[in-house]
């Protein structure tokens, strides 16, 4: 170790943070470190946790990290060493550098490490594949594609689609908005919710509203719960026998309110039969409501199932009596769709225009609600949005697709919500060998990629169970801000503050992957501290998107590198940082040029980045550190195979070694 300057004096150390006063800091003189905005550091009433930098944490986490390294008198002397597994030769003018100043192509830098960020973000989805992502990147494209204007989805006429159980309202749903939004198996009441999907047919754009199929009076319960593929015994565990049957009454009526809630908005009516069952009952009960109901909006007879266009003329026939002209189509062929789209948009080009609509180009931050079966999901979004926009149940398994909902603030901030069907083990669903279950979690799979800010909901009696764990990785892969929802806390008895922290401790303790995620406490069914989880959302979505100076960035990892070294290796060889860099964001990602990567072992990159949170905050998100090596690139002309140098003095930044 270089033996300290006499000049350093107290009146040099004393500009220097607390920690690094009498400390040895080499040739190296350093900045301090700018007082950040006080609106960054502005206490959060709103919130009940948050892992905000606390004096009591920096301090155990310092007293914790000096275990790690043990910084103290004998360390000076002989420090820490490990075997290093590269190639000495390599550094055999590393003290010949350290001498001297060291030039580096900043521009360039910055350009690697734009890609380093690009790459690690290609391999990390690679990794975590979902089925049928190529479909959904061809509809995104083709969406960027289109010329018409982006105008909001609450803005644009809607058209609905309606019918009894298994006739295909959902692949005439798929086929219209282009892609595989909805679930489709061939067994009957996969869909109970309502789904939207943006689509449009030459200039003229619309939103398709799917819909569960509508069960008619005429059924007896038996037949309700047939129809419907409603079971009493899976995900019923622990529900009494009386909430149980109740449940399952009011299931085709909840279903039928979303219908109906769907007609009531649309101004096209899209009344879908089967073709190869003809016709029965139930088509001849809808028909007869819609007449009854809705005689001032246009319903269009689409028959399905017709495949063949000369089959098709035939089985139509039946369907004249319901008093609508039939349109034979297929829905997974796409027979007949482009006539039947003619058909709608003509009678939508009757309702005024969008013509003094303004575009809407901002982005509006998605906010997926994830978690177990039966947390509560689906009564948290009824809850934000003051209305029944799904079905609640304490039947396990209720919701199946992604629910998109548009919500706004009352200060005009604008959201989407995603409701996601129950996560469950996978080996549970593998062996409930349910196609249904299974692609209801791939859909839960993609919300939470095409989401800003995940909720993931745990059930305050349970606390943090393995499942919880499972779900909370496939989040920090995904590079998502997260809130911790503790959702039922009205159930937990005699709450007190002390309760409340042990409570806290337990969270942070089983969910260490997450443990810079805000945690929020509510109840849904009573409304009470759902707003507190926007809130959280609304700060740590800006925390995912926030890019930090670069000057301020190299300031704190030379403060955190003087306090805490590198580690030598067992050769005495230690690691230098030469230049970091912001290289993205959602979530941030920081490039590191190193003169070896090897030389920073995992231990080290775990303080720097808890380093990185208590100076600079990102509380929410996780945050990405790449490490890249740039070795003796002040030497390029003694080796072929290193980075060039650029000619272009301007460029250059000189650090001091």
């Amino acid at each position: 170790m270089p033996a300290m300057a006499p000049a350093a004096s107290a009146s040099s150390s004393s500009s220097l943070p607390p920690r690094l006063a009498g400390r040895t800091l080499g040739r190296t003189r350093l900045l301090p470190l700018p007082r950040r905005a006080t609106s960054a550091a502005a206490p959060r009433p709103l919130l009940l946790s948050f892992p905000a930098p606390a004096p009591a944490r920096r301090r155990a986490a310092a007293q914790k990290t000096s275990v790690e390294y043990e910084f103290d008198d004998e360390e000076e002397e002989g420090e820490e060493e490990y075997e290093y597994e590269g190639d000495e030769e390599e550094w055999e003018d590393e003290d010949e550098d350290e001498e001297g100043e060291e030039e580096i192509d900043v521009e360039a830098m910055e350009e690697e490490a734009r890609g380093a960020a690009a790459d690690l973000a290609k391999r990390l989805a690679r990794e975590l594949t979902i089925d049928d992502d190529v479909r959904e990147k061809r509809r995104s494209s083709r969406d960027k594609a289109s010329v018409s204007k982006h105008v909001p989805d609450n803005l644009l006429p809607k058209v609905a689609i309606i019918g009894r159980p298994n006739v295909g309202k959902s692949a005439l749903f798929n086929r219209l908005v282009g892609g595989n939004r909805a679930i489709v198996v061939d067994e009957p009441g996969v869909t109970r919710d309502r789904l939207y999907g943006r689509s449009y047919w030459g200039d003229q754009e619309f939103m398709v509203i799917d819909t569960g199929g509508v069960i008619t009076l005429s059924k007896s319960q038996a037949g309700v719960m047939e129809e419907l593929a409603v079971t009493t015994t899976v995900g019923m565990d622990g529900i009494p026998l009386a909430t149980r049957e109740a449940a399952i009454a009011r299931m085709p009526s909840m279903i039928e309110k979303q219908a109906v809630a769907a007609v009531d908005e649309a101004a096209v009516i899209l009344f879908v039969v089967d073709g190869q069952a003809g016709l029965v009952a139930a088509d001849i009960e809808i028909s007869d409501w819609l007449r009854r109901n809705y005689s001032d909006k246009c319903v269009i007879l689409a028959v399905n199932k017709c495949e063949s266009p000369r089959k098709g003329q035939m089985q139509v026939l039946d369907f004249w009596s319901l008093g609508f002209s039939p349109m034979p189509i297929s829905a997974i062929t796409g027979t007949g769709t482009g006539d039947l789209l003619d058909l709608v948009c003509s009678e939508l080009r009757k309702f005024e225009g969008l013509d003094g609509v303004e575009e809407d180009k901002s982005d509006i931050p998605a906010i997926a609600i994830v978690g177990r079966p039966n947390v509560g999901k689906s009564s948290i979004l009824n809850a934000l949005v003051g209305e029944d926009r799904t079905i609640v149940s304490p039947v396990s398994g209720t919701t199946r697709d992604a629910i998109d909902t548009d919500f706004t603030t009352d200060d005009g901030q604008k959201y989407k919500l995603i409701d996601t069907a129950g996560i469950r083990r996978r080996a549970a669903v593998a062996s409930a060998g349910s196609t249904t279950e299974t692609l209801s979690v791939k859909r839960a799979f993609r919300a939470i990629r095409r989401s800003d800010v995940v909720a993931l909901v745990i059930e305050a009696m349970a606390c943090v169970t393995e499942q919880d764990y499972k779900i909370a990785e496939r989040i920090e892969k995904e590079g998502k801000a997260c809130v911790i929802v503790v959702n039922k806390w009205d159930t937990i008895p005699n709450k007190n503050h002390q309760s409340t922290t042990y409570y806290e401790q337990d969270v942070r303790q089983k969910l260490r992957i997450l443990d810079w995620a805000p945690i929020v406490y509510c109840s849904a069914t009573n409304g009470s501290s759902v707003e507190k989880i926007i809130s959280a959302a609304a700060l740590v979505e800006k925390e995912r998107s926030r890019r930090l100076g670069t000057s301020i960035l190299n300031q704190v990892v030379r403060e955190a590198i003087a306090f805490k070294p590198p580690p030598r290796t067992r050769g005495g060889k230690r690691g230098r940082v030469y230049y970091t860099t912001q290289a993205a964001v959602g979530p941030p990602t920081f490039v590191f040029f190193v003169n070896d990567a090897k030389l920073f072992p995992d231990t080290y990159r775990r303080y720097m980045e808890k380093k990185l949170r208590s100076d600079v905050g990102f509380p929410g998100t996780p945050i990405r550190l790449l490490w890249r090596s740039r070795r003796r690139s002040a030497k390029q002309g003694k080796s072929t195979g290193g980075n060039s140098t650029s000619p272009r003095v301007h460029s250059k930044m000189v650090v001091a070694a």
